[in-house]
């Protein structure tokens, strides 16, 4: 018993040790979050070596503190014999994308007398000479604030997947499963908040030798929508009061808080993971450890996501197991870059 255990942390550290090299290499690549993923299968023994299963699943995330995804799903599997497996499954999933705010600044010149080579796109004031003439680059910016909205998202999936096991010293389980998993999610229509803030240099206005290091810019303008109303602030002014200028900004731009529909995308991949368990007879606990790559087989197999991950299942009374363990998934695909830890809690039962 004490040798089945050495050899399982030997074998599962070599499978997790491409964990902390991935992490330091990607250390400032993306967002790094952790929750909690559950998971609750009932599985039906069927005749002619067919089994039927029943899973749903939850997920939270922003450590533990928000719902991700919750799901369920049915699946058909086939054994032949004992070493090979096959499935077909549908899982309707729901998955949840918080709210985002993005920024985005935009400089404007007045033109310079002495130079054709700027170009002329809103001139925010500011002085001029007695002849009406200036000799030098006025310069402002503005700063749009764009928010969207938290939404959930429907997604429909459909795998196809075969698996080979074979088993050494009787007592190791290797097993590799390749699953082709093709993805629908359908058109969604999502919410955006605008707030244009406008900016001058006024440095830069007075003093034309100025260097560039030495600006610095004055808040001059907001505007924000309510409702059907948008809204104009002096900010020069500490006396002002917010100004209904729907109807003139309209004419020149479009609304600040415009829906925006995300498209319906089809995904294509191919899930490749190799597993090492433990499975002695008489031992109801069974460690494992696995890792299992997401390629994306519509952009070259691009790797979209990997997982690794370690735990233990108990198999208690008959056809009842728990399991926990941990898993670090890294994702790099259409939704972002993230580094998510968690813990998993699963429960099934077969009969």
């Amino acid at each position: 018993m004490k040798r089945l255990l050495i050899a399982t942390v030997f074998l599962c550290g070599m499978a997790t040790s491409g964990f902390a090299q991935a992490e330091y290499v990607n250390d400032d690549a993306g967002k790094t979050t952790g929750g909690i993923w559950t998971e609750v299968g009932v599985t039906k023994v069927l005749p002619y070596n067919l089994s039927l299963g029943l899973d749903a699943g939850f997920r939270t995330n922003e450590w533990f503190n928000e719902a991700n995804r919750f799901d369920i799903g049915l699946g058909l599997s086939w054994k032949p014999n004992k070493h090979w497996k096959f499935g077909i499954g549908y899982t309707f999933l729901m998955k949840h994308y918080p709210a985002v705010t993005e920024y985005k600044t935009e400089y404007k010149y007045r033109p310079n007398e002495t130079s054709e080579n700027v170009d002329f796109i809103e001139f925010l004031g500011g002085p001029t000479y007695e002849d009406g003439t200036t000799t030098y680059k006025y310069k402002g910016k503005n700063v749009t604030t764009r928010s969207t909205d938290a939404y959930w998202r429907a997604r429909h999936r459909i795998s196809i997947d075969a698996a080979y096991t074979i088993k050494f010293w009787k007592w190791l389980r290797l097993s590799l499963r390749e699953r082709y998993q093709l993805t629908f999610v359908p058109t969604k229509t999502v919410s955006r908040q605008k707030t244009i803030d406008k900016y001058r240099d006024m440095s830069y206005a007075q003093s034309p030798a100025t260097s560039e290091a030495d600006v610095t810019y004055d808040e001059l303008m907001r505007y924000w929508q309510e409702g059907e109303t948008i809204y104009e602030l002096d900010l020069l002014d500490d006396n002002a009061s917010p100004t209904d200028v729907t109807s003139s900004y309209l004419t020149e731009h479009e609304t600040l808080n415009p829906e925006k529909e995300k498209d319906s995308k089809t995904l294509h991949l191919l899930r490749s993971r190799l597993t090492l368990e433990v499975d002695k007879k008489g031992l109801n606990w069974s460690p494992y450890c696995y890792f299992e790559a997401f390629n994306n087989i519509g952009e070259s197999m691009h790797l979209d996501k990997y997982r690794i991950s370690a735990g233990v299942d108990y198999a208690f009374q008959n056809g009842h197991k728990l399991g926990i363990g941990y898993v670090f998934n890294h994702e790099n695909d259409d939704d972002g870059d993230m580094n998510i830890h968690a813990i998993t809690i699963g429960y099934k039962f077969k009969f």
